[in-house]
């Protein structure tokens, strides 16, 4: 019997491409999947289009018809995740365009890991294409781990692509998460998959990730004018790194006890270092356990940051 796969997607505002994103997913190779959508406050037509779909097709429900109210793009995806069961579950944005295999070959890769027992999490590269979805350039490229130390600091796991299986969710702590304090839900559970789990990358486009006026900014690449506007706008970098150390601090009041190693003393290192907020002990911090970025250039301003901004990262993560 074929694996049931939960396909989760929370929408906001989305009828310019909702329908044909569905249509994506409902042309899948793989066959045994249910959609779950639910909106969160849409004042369009999206949810027109969702009662539309939902009422045609079997395998989609419209989880949350007659509750529909905003609480943020993170707490919708965990309320899908909370309130459904499947073997496999997968997130859906709503403008993107799965590729007909994508189902298939991800399920194909949680089944053939030798670790089926422990907490999995499967992701992908996506193509990225303009609004029409005409191709511009592969999202990821070099530029993926699977190590826990480097995703204290950043994230490379796209949600649209990921795939988790039952034992990943049951042992994620859902109930107990103050998911306030966390950045987003896929770099959540790519932080737990690297800890207590495996991660797996399929080095091929599965989705068609598209760009268009609300979302350019989540998957541009750094040029020349990136870099002096985050270089001049400090307060915008300090937001962002404020909100990873909330996380990293959330994933420490949950699971210290369970990390080892390498793993242990990292977080432990950070969380104590920055709470304190020590110059002296700061710098040594960064020269025992160096910040792990993308780029040489995250590096260096997180620990620019660390180090010249002591107080404000203290007293936030004191709250």
């Amino acid at each position: 019997m074929t694996k049931q796969v939960a396909i989760l997607m929370s929408t906001y505002n989305g009828e310019k491409y909702l329908a044909e994103q569905i249509e994506s997913i409902i042309n899948q190779s793989y066959s045994n999947w249910h959609l779950y959508i639910r909106d969160d406050g849409s004042t369009d037509n999206t949810v027109k289009i969702i009662k539309k779909y939902s009422s045609q097709n079997s395998k989609i429900t419209f989880y949350n018809e007659n509750n529909i109210k905003n609480i943020g793009v993170t707490n919708s995806f965990v309320e899908l995740l909370m309130g459904t069961s499947a073997d496999f579950y997968m997130f859906s944005d709503q403008d993107d365009f799965w590729k007909s295999e994508k189902v298939n070959v991800t399920v194909k890769a949680m089944l053939n890991n030798s670790a089926y027992d422990k907490p999995i999490c499967v992701f992908s590269e996506l193509e990225v294409v303009d609004k029409d979805l005409n191709p511009l350039r592969r999202m990821n490229g070099h530029n993926v781990w699977l190590d826990f130390p480097h995703f204290l600091f950043g994230n490379c796991v796209t949600g649209c692509t990921m795939m988790i299986n039952q034992r990943l969710k049951d042992t994620l702590r859902l109930e107990q998460t103050d998911f306030n304090k966390v950045y987003l839900h896929d770099w959540w559970i790519a932080l737990f998959a690297s800890a207590f789990g495996k991660l797996i990358y399929l080095n091929q486009p599965t989705i068609l990730y598209r760009q268009h006026g609300n979302n350019v900014e989540g998957s541009k690449k750094d040029n020349i004018f990136t870099l002096i506007r985050r270089s001049i706008n400090m307060r915008h970098e300090l937001t962002g790194l404020i909100k990873i150390f909330t996380m990293d601090k959330e994933f420490w009041r949950l699971f210290s006890s369970q990390l080892h190693g390498t793993n242990y003393q990292y977080l432990s290192n950070y969380i104590h270092a920055l709470s304190v907020g020590s110059f002296k002990r700061n710098l040594r911090l960064l020269f025992n356990y160096p910040p792990k970025r993308a780029h040489l250039k995250g590096n260096i301003l997180f620990s620019y940051l660390i180090l010249t901004r002591k107080n404000t990262i203290r007293k936030k993560l004191l709250k």
